[in-house]
């Protein structure tokens, strides 16, 4: 029954970041021109981050390892996004 659930969340999981893609998607969309270089970086990367996750959902990997890889992946993230432009 617990297997379930925890594929439930995951399905629930899978939808939320699937929303935050689609809307990410549509504001590159609305604020970017197609013809721009920028744009299309913006959307390959889009692209391959929505079959990464596909393919971690298939997978079953321990999930404390893949917890331990966000929370590095968070970390790496905030200190890019915040810390970097504190130096300049």
């Amino acid at each position: 029954m617990e297997k379930d659930s925890d594929l439930e969340k995951a399905w629930e999981y899978y939808k939320k970041i699937n929303e935050s893609l689609t809307g990410l998607s549509e504001i590159l969309n609305m604020s970017i021109e197609k013809d721009n270089i920028f744009y299309q970086c913006a959307i390959d990367n889009l692209e391959n981050l929505k079959e990464i996750i596909i393919d971690l959902l298939k997978k079953e990997y321990d999930p404390s390892e893949i917890q331990k890889k966000l929370k590095d992946l968070e970390s790496e993230m905030k200190k890019s996004l915040f810390f970097d432009k504190e130096k300049e």
